[in-house]
């Protein structure tokens, strides 16, 4: 459900949305924009919106049937675009394709995909620091030094976006 709340609401009343919403097996995600500010109910149960609808300091609620509340296009106005620099965008106009190795294992290796990359018309370049083999403690790749050559290289090439993934983080 997508509750929009006073913009100057009391704390105590935020807070029994929050609440009522935890009770009736919902997480809550706030969203503040330019103009208005908003309580994501997220959950799968069926909850009368009259039972939350009550509560002080909610200005309008509204029942969400989709699946992904938060990307759905019932609630976006305009589409999303990510701009990932050097005027490469990812949007709904244009095809992006995002290659390289699952490993960055050698300078060699890096500036034979950025070739082919280039030579494919392909302008984001992934690639994993740190992959994880059989054991969790036990990581190819060159780490630290290969994310600070990987971009060094990138950026020469000046026609690719690095793109990195450190799944220690995850």
């Amino acid at each position: 459900m997508v509750i929009q709340i006073e913009k100057n609401i009391r704390a105590e009343h935020q807070s029994a949305i929050l609440e009522k919403l935890k009770s009736v097996g919902f997480k809550a995600v706030e969203v503040n924009t330019q103009t208005a500010r908003y309580i994501i109910g997220l959950g799968k149960t069926a909850v009368d919106i009259r039972s939350i609808g009550h509560l002080k300091g909610i200005r309008d609620i509204h029942r969400v049937t989709d699946e992904f509340k938060l990307v759905s296009r019932k609630w976006r106005v305009e589409d999303t675009e990510i701009d990932l620099g050097d005027e490469v965008k990812i949007n709904r106009q244009s095809l992006s394709i995002m290659a390289g190795p699952c490993s960055i294992e050698s300078e060699a290796q890096i500036r034979t995909v950025i070739t082919h990359l280039q030579a494919n018309g392909i302008r984001i370049f992934r690639g994993g620091v740190f992959k994880p083999r059989s054991s969790p403690y036990a990581f190819r790749g060159l780490g630290i030094e290969g994310l600070k050559l990987f971009s060094v290289l990138c950026r020469e090439a000046g026609t690719c976006v690095a793109q990195t993934r450190d799944v220690r983080d995850n």
